[in-house]
């Protein structure tokens, strides 16, 4: 009987100190020191139709750590002068090196009536129309979902800048 109590404990205390490796071993197991970060590096005019605009933005990805990591997709929202202006997703298969960077095309759509609300509040804001040598500020949110070692995650990203009219060229 002794014995049965004993090993009784020390399967239990095994069981422990199992359950308490997996708990803080699986964060550790993901490997991921800094979250990517995420900018817009570029912007381009895909085409206009008569309810919308679509435009080819790409997103640099920046991987500080020290393991490559595999992107599965990302959503973005891209503000211009603190107006919504366009969302879209986009799946990425791709694998961004350790201390790499990677570029992902994300087509973003946009209603063309808040593409005219946009500018008509910029010009009676402004008194004119912007020029290509003002540049407007940017905000860009989202998710992006990055796998590593079987393990998926998804991350919320940032990112501000000035955008530049001369950037909005037809492709």
């Amino acid at each position: 009987m002794f014995f049965n109590g004993l090993q009784s404990k020390c399967l239990s205390f095994f069981v422990l100190i199992l359950a308490i490796f997996c708990l803080t071993g699986c964060s550790g197991l993901y490997g991921l020191k800094e979250d990517p970060k995420i900018s817009l590096a570029d912007i381009r005019i895909q085409e206009v139709k008569a309810l919308e605009g679509i435009f080819l933005i790409k997103l640099r990805i920046l991987n500080p750590n020290d393991v490559a990591i595999d992107l599965r997709g990302v959503n973005c929202d891209l503000e211009i002068n603190k107006r919504h202006f366009a969302s879209g997703v986009g799946d990425s298969s791709q694998t961004v090196p350790a201390y790499g960077t990677a570029i992902i095309p994300v087509e973003v759509y946009a209603s063309v009536l808040d593409l005219i609300s946009s500018v008509s509040d910029l010009m009676h804001s402004a008194g004119k129309l912007p020029s290509k040598d003002h540049p407007l500020p940017y905000t860009l949110r989202g998710f992006v979902r990055v796998g590593l070692h079987g393990f998926s995650k998804e991350i919320p990203f940032t990112s501000t800048g000035e955008l530049s009219l001369k950037g909005l060229n037809k492709s």
